[in-house]
């Protein structure tokens, strides 16, 4: 029960990356049983049969949930590694433009956006007609090209520093990632790479359009919110009403309290603002990670 009020008091970030840890060693340590009962095989078999999603039309329509369980779920440890470290990095960087709602739908139409594009290719190209029986495709990455490019296009001269050494704008980071899954078509892993195109035109939907004042993830969240609310009925929840009444004693005690005025506001307002605009202006110059701890978690708190 700690470990799950621990888990929901976690930014959606920090969520995201527990949800596909927890997904891999869940299905790892399954394997590890298996094998050792000397039934090797069949947890990656019922991965790929009922998690990952199929190419093959007739089979994604009776495993449509598939378009939303492969997006969770990692083939290899390095498979997992490199898309949480992606999620990792970049996704700190979109907590200081963007807020965790934002961050979950970019994620899930990232996610669905990769999976459309994937299943499209492998029917309609004819280069893929042998393999489109038993073609799956499996991980986070398309979701998370959707939040690393959105971010790119949105910030394109913000500078990062590429494996900790070398100092790169956003756009260029961005072109490179996608230019590398162009490219990569032509490898054993056309899928993976052809969904990454998908969630990488989500990601450069969002940043065009949020800068326009129109934010593409509103009508998911509505969804969303429809649906906590309907479990939260059929749970029996209800909605506390708190009503505060003041104590005698603290009426009589009103010198202890102090109030704020319009100005008070104003003044705080700004100050905060100018300190967003004097962290932001170092990250332009430096990279993210010239940050100290203590401004990270200014900009954090901003977007929480």
């Amino acid at each position: 029960m700690n470990a799950l009020k621990q888990f929901f008091s976690q930014n959606m970030l920090n969520k995201l990356i527990i949800i596909n840890i927890a997904i891999y060693l869940l299905i790892n340590i399954t394997e590890v049983i298996s094998f050792l009962l000397a039934r090797q095989g069949i947890v990656e078999q019922f991965v790929y049969q009922w998690v990952a999603l199929p190419a093959y039309l007739p089979s994604l329509i009776l495993k449509p949930w598939t378009a939303i369980t492969y997006m969770f779920t990692h083939e290899s440890f390095w498979h997992l590694l490199g898309n949480m470290l992606w999620l990792y990095f970049l996704g700190q960087m979109f907590f200081s433009f963007f807020n965790g709602k934002q961050m979950f739908a970019l994620y899930i139409l990232g996610g669905f956006a990769g999976a459309a594009l994937y299943i499209i290719s492998y029917n309609i190209f004819p280069v893929f007609r042998p393999a489109l029986l038993l073609s799956t495709c499996i991980g986070a990455s398309a979701a998370v090209t959707a939040i690393v490019i959105a971010l790119c296009v949105y910030k394109p001269d913000f500078k990062v520093l590429l494996f900790g050494i070398i100092p790169i704008s956003l756009k260029w980071l961005g072109i490179f990632y996608i230019a590398f899954d162009v490219m990569s078509i032509m490898s054993d892993n056309a899928g993976g790479h052809i969904s990454h195109i998908g969630g990488a035109i989500i990601g450069l939907l969002f940043a065009v359009e949020i800068k326009k004042g129109k934010d593409i993830t509103n009508g998911f969240n509505k969804i969303m919110d429809k649906i906590v609310a309907f479990f939260q009925q059929l749970g029996g929840s209800k909605k506390m009403k708190v009503s505060y009444r003041r104590s005698q004693e603290a009426k009589k005690k009103k010198e202890h309290y102090v109030s704020t005025t319009d100005a008070d506001y104003s003044n705080n307002d700004a100050a905060r603002q100018a300190k967003i605009d004097q962290i932001l202006d170092k990250i332009s110059k430096s990279g993210y990670d010239s940050l100290t701890k203590e401004e990270k978690e200014f900009m954090f708190r901003q977007k929480g």
